[in-house]
């Protein structure tokens, strides 16, 4: 069986040979790691967001309840986020299996479950560039507070906490690890369901498109 150094130079022959008895453990490794990496760079922002929110709310005239809550939806949002990227994978699958059918697709669910697990790793190789760049942005550089946050002072610190170089390179990437995906997920359902590359590739066009749109709006939005 090739190396996992296949999966970048030759992903047909990577898919390929694993199709015929797939392990779990490989792509739940990856899906797990994506996951993890997701709660850090959370925390990271929510630490510092938080004591931000909190000169906000002191400024305008709130209490420390005000703070607390946000931190506690913020940290909700990271636990949901966790578990709903085991969710992004279920559905991927489930689509790719359904919409590999109507070209007379074979093969189990769990087969191409498996698989597509795989063609995660680019998400993989994106959360950590992500870490690092929360990580310089919000702990090592960190961000001069103005003395004054309330009204429209508070919204333009707030456009400058979330736009810049770095977010635009991290939204930039994002549509480069999209397009990564795609073609690890055309060659993932060919095996996986037995289908020609063409007909692959026409299976996983839709959701590779929405992650596009939305990478666009990313980038747009951190200029």
């Amino acid at each position: 069986m090739p190396s996992i150094s296949t999966l970048v130079t030759d992903p047909d022959a990577f898919f390929r040979d694993r199709s015929e008895s797939p392990s779990w453990v490989g792509p739940a490794l990856v899906v797990t790691l994506i996951a993890i990496l997701g709660v850090v760079a959370g925390v990271i922002r929510i630490r510092t967001m938080g004591q931000i929110f909190e000169r906000i709310m002191a400024d305008a005239g709130g209490g420390a309840d005000a703070t607390g809550f946000f931190q506690a939806f913020q940290l909700a949002g990271i636990v949901i986020g966790f578990v709903v990227t085991y969710v992004v994978w279920l559905l991927y699958g489930a689509y790719f299996y359904g919409a590999s059918a109507l070209f007379d697709g074979t093969g189990k669910f769990t087969t191409t479950l498996k698989l597509v697990g795989w063609g995660f790793v680019p998400s993989l190789v994106g959360s950590l560039l992500n870490l690092l760049i929360v990580v310089y942005r919000f702990r090592i550089r960190g961000f001069d507070v103005p003395s004054n946050l309330s009204g429209q002072a508070a919204a333009q610190y707030m456009q400058q906490v979330n736009s810049g170089p770095l977010v635009t390179l991290a939204a930039v990437l994002g549509i480069v690890f999209t397009l990564w995906s795609g073609l690890l997920w055309t060659f993932a359902v060919k095996h996986a369901r037995q289908l020609s590359t063409r007909n692959a590739a026409i299976t996983v066009v839709l959701p590779v498109l929405i992650g596009l749109g939305v990478g666009g709006f990313a980038v747009f939005n951190a200029l």
